[in-house]
């Protein structure tokens, strides 16, 4: 039986939910066309919504061996009933450790279970297990489970983990996400004594980068996924991580700009270009348009002043709209490392953080912990770095992502980025789609199962002067489960007391919401999704590991 064959089974089983779990087990056991009375049986799928209540106490779940499983050998550390509280039922809390060393948490409902799971990704270098970041799904009776990525450490500060070459492998193309759907998945069965309906994921950052990663080698682990701002760490370590603070820092890793000279920065690229989408609205509808020049800014006589920018600043943020090159003017990265709309964002020591970790423990064949980003040789940097990018990032250099498996298996898959993101580059996620899909139709037939949201003013995953808070989670679940596929979303922006500030529709790509020129424009009501006026006929960008062309 086929994947597609199981969905279209798993439907007709929901519309037979009042047949005994036992019966759906035999009706499914007889599906394959003939009987082998040695063949384990076959768990039954869940009913999904119906409040299902778990087959085995929590405490045995102690008693059970799953470290024979040859994908993921789990050994569990703690299986502890927590009691219903106001906002969440009762539910078993499971702790342990996948080989080789991925500490993981899984949460199952005891009595609501609606018969799906959620896996949450991490960000950063990870280092910990964010169970936190489940909580809404848990809410809604999913059960939900998290990973550490193979390794423990700071999120931002801590890479030398990466000295050892088993925990890089780990970190690198979703194998620990691979490895913690698969335990998940079994302790599920042993719980509750059947398989999730519906199995998702969703995460961003680095969590992103998991979830495309998963979508291209392991297409059979999630019907839906939700990659936010996906966060390739070999690019972005090796190159515009390093090229960031390589400009945001002076030689003595003093910062270049100060926040009052950001804030300028800022106000004159918005006044530049804010209205180039048809609305002054303090937000950049799609920075591309954006044609500033920060030499505008030049303070007079190579003088320094409150409201102008010096000769090193310019030279900054010149570099910075650019993004990293080499000698020879190649790119090195596909787009900008700061897009125009993110200059509030700009972090330099969250830059040297991550370049500094990443270059030193995880992009060299082995560790160079004395390494200085400032004394970077972009054009001989490439070659030394290539084959651990290969290692982290979902599309190896100089290769096209492969989803064909991923869309053949009928899963549906949304990106979203955050336009002025200076954490991740946006324009790499348009050229990840148009190349992932330009072998399966293009970016018009993906749109059957691939879409991406690109918010506009949204900084590296949230923040930003503009609407930045959405769910996807509603719409991949009717994407999988309804075959309705996503146009928009409304996102929201909230004041410091939390109230709504304005709210906003975003589009599916290509499309752009524009206000309609009536009523109030900090209603969503007063938004449509359309086609814009100018498209982007090619988002490929041509870098220096791109892909061939066909």
């Amino acid at each position: 039986m086929n994947r597609n064959d199981g969905k279209r089974l798993s439907g007709l089983l929901r519309r037979l939910a009042s047949l005994a779990l036992i019966g759906i087990s035999a009706a499914i056991a007889g599906c394959g066309g003939g009987s082998d009375d040695n063949a384990k049986p076959t768990l039954p799928v869940a009913v999904v919504d119906r409040n299902l209540a778990a087959t085995n106490s929590c405490a045995s779940l102690m008693t059970r061996d799953f470290r024979a499983a040859s994908e993921a050998p789990a050994s569990l550390t703690s299986a502890e009933l927590v009691s219903a509280t106001a906002d969440t039922k009762e539910f078993c809390k499971v702790t342990g450790v996948i080989q080789p060393e991925i500490g993981f948490e899984i949460r199952l409902p005891t009595k609501s279970w609606n018969g799906r799971y959620f896996q949450v990704g991490c960000g950063g270098f990870c280092g910990a297990v964010n169970i936190q970041n489940c909580a809404d799904m848990l809410a809604q009776d999913f059960v939900v489970a998290a990973q550490d990525m193979g390794h423990k450490g700071d999120f931002l500060t801590d890479a030398t983990w990466g000295a050892d070459p088993v925990k890089r492998a780990t970190y690198g193309r979703s194998t620990s996400t691979h490895a913690l759907a698969v335990a998940s998945k079994s302790i599920i069965a042993s719980f509750y004594g059947a398989k999730p309906a519906y199995n998702y994921f969703r995460g961003c950052s680095t969590g992103g980068r998991e979830g495309l990663g998963a979508a291209q080698y392991f297409p059979d682990d999630f019907d839906g996924i939700v990659a936010g701002d996906p966060a390739f760490g070999g690019r972005l370590g090796a190159f515009s991580n390093n090229w960031d603070a390589n400009h945001l820092l002076d030689e003595n890793n003093a910062p270049v700009f100060s926040a009052q000279k950001l804030t300028v920065l800022n106000q004159a690229v918005l006044n530049s270009c804010d209205s180039l989408d048809g609305l002054k609205d303090g937000v950049i509808g799609d920075p591309r348009r954006c044609k500033f020049d920060p030499k505008t800014l030049l303070c007079p006589n190579a003088a320094d002043g409150n409201d102008c920018l010096n000769g090193k600043q310019v030279a900054a943020a010149i570099a910075l709209y650019d993004g990293p090159r080499n000698s020879r003017g190649e790119r090195l990265s596909p787009g900008t490392s700061a897009p125009y709309g993110s200059e509030l964002a700009w972090n330099p020591s969250t830059d040297l953080a991550l370049a500094g970790n990443a270059l030193r423990y995880l992009m060299f064949a082995e560790p160079i912990p004395d390494f200085n980003y400032r004394t970077t040789n972009w054009d001989s940097l490439p070659a030394l770095v290539e084959k651990q990018v290969a290692l982290y990032d979902p599309v190896a250099p100089k290769t096209r992502p492969d989803l064909a498996a991923f869309k053949q298996a009928g899963g549906k898959l949304i990106a979203y980025h955050g336009w002025a993101d200076h954490g991740v580059p946006p324009e790499g996620t348009l050229d990840y789609y148009a190349t992932s899909t330009a072998t399966l139709g293009g970016i018009s037939q993906a749109r059957d199962w691939f879409r991406v949201f690109m918010v506009p003013g949204m900084f590296h995953c949230r923040g930003g002067d503009a609407p930045n808070t959405f769910d996807f989670m509603p719409s991949i679940i009717a994407w999988v489960e309804q075959g309705r596929a996503p146009d928009g979303v409304i996102a929201t922006q909230f004041n410091a007391d939390q109230t709504v500030k304005r709210t906003r529709p975003l589009a599916a790509y290509p499309n752009v919401a524009n206000y309609t020129g009536t009523g109030n424009v900090n209603d969503a009501a007063n938004w449509k999704i359309v086609q814009p006026d100018v498209a982007n006929s090619n988002d490929v960008i041509d870098w220096l590991w791109a892909a061939p062309k066909q």
